[in-house]
């Protein structure tokens, strides 16, 4: 061995030449298992091909991607697993009636007073309410209704009075409590109440529930009756969960189509800035069009068939998620493409080499976040096990979209697409032809792995200058970047999770809101919506006398019977606000659980939530080490290594944490919002660590490959370099799709877009390139083990970091025998940096010495 060569590493290929793009061959020299995939994805006929494949997945697909409408579902018991008390309590009802009804509370309102011609306009709207295709203005008559007749109570109580008449204080509360109505062929739902104070009347109005957009539609013809012919200064409002859930929706049925166009207009202003082209745009952003309806298509399908529930969140979720997504595979793709177009002048085979090189790293991150996103099919809450999988598929679509249309569109359409940047071929740009197709020596190899002339000088341009200063002390700047997380995430002291009211899901003040108001300013002992307590015969009489004991219960009445079930309206005061309303409905669950459970279930809309939020608990203390295993298995797989798959989720964690801390500060001083709902740190944490790894995977597979053929200190420097520019395009554009859910005046939606974009610019602008960067420079050789990178590393060699890069930038003394004819190099490597002279510079005369 002539001194001072170094050993060749058994996984090192041949230097390529020019380092800014990887060999297409891998380290063991086989051919990448998906050159051919590549070749025919961009091939000079092929290419058409699979235009017309797509041609065919668009006609297929956007029949079926308009009636994803059709089946969301949006009603809270659709959420529930059916399991939940709760959701028992709606299954029993349904046995009962045969379909699910639900309150919607109507508030009329005339300051000084309701007038005569105020109650004569009630008593119409009343009518026109019972004509109303969806309400339910009488039920027939309860099965065994003598069980429940008056007498028949004054009969059961008789025995218990004194002396005097009087009752037992329990039983005096049965019988002040409950309401049974005269018994005839049906009973009447429609009644209406006037307040104490003259000035309100409350009507009730029973309407079946099917969920989303159908019972919304009901809503929306009963809010037509009142707007006709109403006197002036009689105001009338449609609140109760039902009214929520109506204006909630139409919140998402109007901005839809705002949500899209402005989630586009993010990306084109970024496509715009990175390309510097007036027409490329149009490419990326057509193709991300097509994904998203492929992603419709198929989430319509899967939800007709029932495997998954849809809600309008979700679907809101689904179109950001593919434009960003998207839009950063064509990003990297489109970038890795143009470099390739410098070095070859045949387009097909430049867009063969992009796919090799670049296919393999977004197939991993969209895989990773896919595999992320599915974790969340074990939620116990439908909603939130839907949502995974409905992302998953609009991730998937879009990176078959990226990977396979638009390399054939743009081969189709030429160079000409760059204008007025573009790229033209130069020669020099190419892999040197002096060692093509020859043997190269062990020299050869160490050179190109530990040498600086295989690849752009390392430290030009900024993020190759913001690699060098972090090369300088790595260690002093990745502990400085964790205490600046750690900082950021001190602002969770600020976190308020729940106390969030059905008013505090608004930004804004629509007509339910109004409406509760105007019920707590009139009806203060009454909440808007009753607790549905569903018992059997058996147990009837011992449930209502111990649910009339409670000093929290207003009243009880009869709702249905059936099937041997009976279902009781409990009313319920509001107490101070819907917090407390829910502790009262628990312990009243916890209560009947003990004198009749398994033969009781308390449901209702306050029971409902509840149960929304332990289950939300629940999925949030499984899902998240789920997701982490599987992230962490993902990423282990893809560079090789455990080391690095530690360091990267554990700087994903922190930036999450920092995340949630940031969020928390804005939240309560910003935004001013009461409280964060209960899903929110699972969802944000999905999309985050998902996300998040996703731009370390970019970054991390480039430096794997440059470690191939420089030090791995040498290699973080060139793969910041190399990648800084388009992940840093692909996480704003990201980060400002994910913002635009502002444009839903909703909390959750609000609070999600702020976390989500915060998170991502943390991820892409500092995580990525100084926190992993720095970590990878300290941490040097053994970040791969135990894969092959790590052989032969030693903590007691290679000295500093930035030792060990000024050592990789040792040039080659290359000496060649005939220098007009090709021939095998022989390359010999001093120990230490070589100082070349003047006579040494000129090609073909450098010294062997």
């Amino acid at each position: 061995m002539v001194p001072g060569l170094l050993p060749r590493r058994p996984d090192s290929p041949p230097p390529p030449g020019p380092s800014s793009g990887p060999s297409s061959t891998p380290p063991s020299g086989r051919p990448w298992s998906g050159r051919r995939i590549a070749d025919l994805l961009c091939g000079r006929r092929t290419k058409w091909l699979v235009l017309v494949v797509w041609l065919g997945v668009i006609a297929v697909a956007g029949s079926f991607a308009g009636r994803l409408e059709s089946v969301q579902k949006d009603d809270i018991a659709a959420y529930l697993p059916g399991s939940a008390d709760s959701a028992q309590a709606v299954k029993r009802i349904l046995g009962m009636q045969g379909e699910n009804l639900s309150p919607a509370t109507i508030v009329y309102e005339r300051r000084g007073g309701i007038t005569r011609a105020d109650e004569d306009e009630i008593d119409r709207d009343m009518k026109a309410f019972a004509g109303i295709d969806g309400v339910v203005a009488e039920l027939p008559a309860p099965t065994g209704g003598k069980t429940f007749d008056r007498e028949d109570l004054d009969r059961e109580l008789e025995p218990y009075r004194d002396a005097e008449g009087r009752l037992p204080d329990e039983l005096r509360a049965v019988e002040e409590k409950l309401q049974i109505p005269k018994l005839t062929k049906t009973i009447k739902l429609l009644v209406a109440q006037r307040s104490k104070d003259g000035e309100a009347v409350q009507v009730v109005v029973i309407v079946k529930d099917h969920g989303g957009r159908e019972t919304a539609r009901v809503i929306d013809r009963v809010r037509k009756v009142l707007d006709d012919g109403r006197p002036a200064g009689l105001a009338a409002h449609v609140t109760g969960m039902v009214g929520f859930q109506a204006d909630a929706l139409a919140v998402f049925s109007t901005v839809d189509t705002d949500l899209l166009l402005a989630a586009m207009g993010v990306a084109v202003v970024v496509l715009l800035i990175t390309y510097r082209s007036v027409v490329l745009w149009l490419f990326p952003l057509g193709i991300v069009g097509i994904g998203l309806s492929l992603a419709m298509g198929v989430n319509y399908g899967l939800a007709a068939a029932g495997v998954i529930t849809v809600s309008s969140v979700a679907v809101s979720l689904l179109m950001v998620l593919v434009v960003g997504a998207g839009t950063d595979y064509a990003l990297l793709l489109v970038a890795r493409y143009r470099e390739e177009l410098r070095r070859h002048e045949d387009r097909h085979e430049a867009m063969a080499i992009a796919l090799r090189r670049a296919g393999p790293a977004v197939v991993a991150s969209a895989a990773t976040v896919v595999a992320g996103l599915l974790c969340l099919v074990v939620a116990e809450l439908n909603s939130t096990k839907g949502l995974g999988p409905v992302s998953a598929v609009g991730v998937t679509s879009a990176m078959l979209a990226m990977m396979t249309l638009l390399p054939a569109v743009m081969v189709i359409f030429g160079r000409w697409v760059f204008w007025p940047m573009i790229p033209r071929y130069d020669p020099h740009a190419a892999e040197p032809a002096a060692t093509a197709g020859h043997t190269v020596t062990a020299g050869h190899i160490a050179t190109a792995r530990h040498a600086g002339d295989a690849g752009p000088e390392a430290g030009s341009g900024v993020w190759g200058n913001l690699g060098r200063r972090i090369a300088r002390n790595p260690r002093l700047v990745w502990i400085v970047t964790f205490a600046a997380l750690a900082a950021c995430a001190t602002g969770l002291v600020a976190y308020r999770e729940g106390g969030l009211d059905n008013a505090d899901v608004f930004l804004g003040r629509p007509d339910s809101v109004v409406g509760q108001e105007v019920a707590a300013r009139h009806f203060p002992a009454a909440t808007s919506d009753p607790v549905q307590v569903v018992t059997t015969e058996q147990y009837v009489k011992d449930v209502i006398v111990d649910t009339a004991r409670r000093p929290e219960v207003t009243a009880i009445s009869l709702g249905a019977a059936g099937n041997g079930d009976i279902l009781l309206n409990v009313t319920v005061r509001s107490g101070d606000g819907e917090e407390s309303e829910r502790q009262e409905v628990m312990a009243l669950r916890d209560r009947l659980r003990a004198v009749a459970a398994p033969d009781v279930n308390v449901g209702g809309n306050v029971a409902l939530i509840a149960d929304l939020e332990r289950g939300a608990e629940r999925d949030r203390e499984v899902i998240i080490p789920l997701v982490l295993l599987v992230v962490f298995a993902v990423l282990a797989l893809l560079l090789r290594s455990l080391i690095a798959p530690l360091l990267l989720l554990l700087t994903v964690v922190v930036s999450f944490l920092a995340t949630l801390g940031i969020s928390a500060l804005a939240f309560t001083h910003l935004f001013g919002f009461a409280g964060v709902d209960q899903g929110f740190v699972l969802l944000v944490f999905v999309f985050l660590v998902a996300l998040g790894v996703d731009y370390n995977i970019f970054l991390m597979h480039r430096v794997r490959e440059e470690a191939h053929r420089h030090s791995t200190a040498r290699a973080a420097v060139l793969g910041l370099e190399a990648t800084g520019g388009v992940i840093t395009s692909a996480g704003v554009v990201l980060a400002g799709t994910f913002a635009v859910l502002v444009v839903l005046p909703l909390s959750q939606t609000v609070q999600i877009a702020f976390a989500v974009a915060v998170g991502v610019l943390l991820d892409t602008m500092i995580v990525r390139s100084v926190l992993v960067t720095a970590l990878t420079l300290d941490v040097g050789d053994a970040i791969w083990w135990p894969g092959r990178l790590a052989r032969g590393f030693r903590w007691w060699r290679g000295g500093t970091p930035l030792a060990r890069f000024r050592a990789s930038r040792v040039r080659p003394q290359v000496m060649l025998k005939a220098p007009r004819r090709l021939v095998r190099p022989r390359v010999m490597l001093r120990s230490g940096p070589a100082t070349l002279g003047k006579r040494e510079k000129r090609e073909g005369e450098f010294s062997g010495k």
